[in-house]
């Protein structure tokens, strides 16, 4: 992922919580920083909701009238499985598959929910159809989840 925790807008409580003063005046965050307590699982439930097809819900340009992200909490199609058959931690994503041709039909279907949710995806930090990656401290193929040697 690419400015992974800037996706997530703030909410005005949030802003004037997180507020700071220095010489040069208040600032609020529009975006949410790096360092608040909740801010990974705040990112992880947004990763989740976009794999998983949950709504996301249109910002309304009146201040008053907008309505959190997670709110309405249902799938857009009740009883679906992920996207992608995928698993995810924070900005991790590994998406597996027994084929060719289905791997590149859940990379598809990465590809659109992140698009969907306007999440950017860092091209330099991604691999594709590898049969053996790095992931979570393991080393994941075909024979299963290995632990790395190196620590």
């Amino acid at each position: 992922m690419a400015s992974g925790f800037w996706v997530v807008s703030m909410t005005d409580r949030a802003r004037a919580i997180s507020a700071f003063i220095t010489p040069f005046g208040l600032f609020e965050w529009n975006r949410m920083p790096f360092g608040l307590k909740n801010a990974p699982q705040i990112y992880q439930r947004l990763i989740d909701n976009a794999l998983y097809g949950f709504l996301r819900i249109p910002t309304v340009a009146d201040q008053n009238t907008l309505t959190d992200l997670f709110e309405e909490g249902h799938p857009e199609e009740a009883g679906e499985p992920s996207v992608l058959g995928r698993r995810s931690y924070i900005d991790d994503i590994l998406v597996t598959a027994g084929s060719w041709d289905l791997l590149c039909d859940r990379v598809k279907a990465l590809l659109e929910a992140c698009d969907k949710w306007n999440i950017s995806i860092s091209v330099a930090k991604s691999f594709w159809g590898l049969k053996k990656v790095g992931y979570l401290g393991h080393r994941v193929s075909d024979e299963g989840w290995r632990p790395t040697r190196r620590i």
